[in-house]
């Protein structure tokens, strides 16, 4: 039998889960102060670049919101069916991710220097994700309201709706990152990545973070991430679909997703690109690919020297422009003074 909440504000009551961005003030029992504000929140993670979370500062948990239950919850690339589906979407994942790479505002960031020894992170493939392409990660959020959206929303003819079907149960799962890697060693089929601020919109705007997680991982199997299931209401999808702004708030409009959709029906890639998927798929599979060749003829790639997508019309090309962005960005970043270590005498 299958226990479950009658309503997603029950199952906040049952979490515990406190009103954020009233302004409160709490004190933890090492006496640091901190409110409920959410901003963005500077640390350096595991590979050493400066990761500017969104959310509030010590949001420890993420969740993630889905319509109803799936006997495997497990990433886009891994629900492609064929090897040479999977090698096909990592292909365009790449041409996207290298698109990226000339966006103004990207190139803009590339040539800041370290804020004190280390670099902002620019997540290529975790934007590519948040824009639909083909990739290893699980999208996450630090934000209850947020993953709350997904669980109720549908996304249908390139927009998102309220979810009708009252007939199955809708899905949440709860996220403890001090449980999983890079934290704790014990499960090295996910690891949690923290995305929030890059620099297209979507990441920020959903509080996001990503599971990178191995081939063939369900998280259903993860034993230290919690499911909890919700019955469906009309007037409970609709109100979440509202106070997203029908999703506008969650998914804001930009140049991005038009070349996203474009890099989605590519099927010509340079060399470059391909030699980069295949030891991208070897990475994430351990699987070689031997007939290269066969594979290739058999998805009907065709080499190029370059592509013709590009930022030219659908962007601002002046740098003056994009160091305005960057600066307004970096006022609503919160920073905490901390040292690595004390040593008492």
């Amino acid at each position: 039998m299958t226990i479950f909440y009658h309503s997603l504000e029950f199952l906040k009551q049952k979490l515990n889960i406190q009103s954020i961005n009233t302004g409160k003030v709490y004190s933890d029992r090492y006496g640091i102060i901190f409110d409920d504000i959410e901003q963005l929140h500077p640390l350096v993670g595991a590979d050493g670049y400066i990761h500017l979370r969104s959310g509030t500062e010590f949001a420890m948990t993420h969740y993630r919101g889905q319509n109803e239950d799936f006997r495997v919850c497990n990433t886009t690339l891994d629900r492609c069916e064929t090897k040479e589906e999977q090698f096909l979407n990592i292909c365009k994942t790449i041409a996207f991710e290298e698109l990226l790479q000339t966006h103004p505002f990207v190139k803009y960031l590339y040539t800041l220097p370290p804020i004190g020894k280390n670099y902002l992170s620019i997540n290529l493939t975790g934007m590519a994700q948040h824009y639909g392409l083909h990739t290893n990660y699980l999208d996450i959020t630090n934000n209850f309201d947020v993953a709350c959206f997904f669980a109720t929303c549908k996304y249908e003819n390139g927009k998102y709706i309220p979810y009708t079907d009252t007939s199955k149960l809708g899905v949440l799962y709860q996220v403890h990152e001090h449980l999983i890697p890079p934290f704790n060693k014990n499960n090295e089929q996910i690891e949690i990545e923290y995305l929030g601020w890059q620099p297209l919109p979507r990441p920020e705007q959903q509080r996001a973070s990503v599971l990178k997680m191995k081939k063939d991982t369900n998280l259903n199997d993860i034993f230290s991430i919690k499911k909890y299931y919700f019955k469906h209401s009309l007037s409970q999808s609709e109100r979440i679909w509202k106070q997203f702004d029908e999703g506008k708030i969650l998914f804001p409009n930009d140049s991005a997703s038009e070349l996203a959709n474009e890099c989605l029906k590519l099927n010509s890639f340079t060399q470059q690109q391909i030699n980069k998927a295949f030891d991208r798929f070897y990475i994430w599979s351990n699987d070689s690919l031997l007939n290269k060749e066969q594979i290739l003829d058999k998805l009907n790639i065709e080499i190029v020297e370059s592509h013709s997508l590009n930022w030219h019309n659908l962007v601002e090309v002046k740098e003056e422009y994009w160091e305005e962005k960057f600066n307004q960005t970096m006022s609503k970043v919160r920073f905490r003074f901390a040292c690595d270590h004390l040593e008492l005498d």
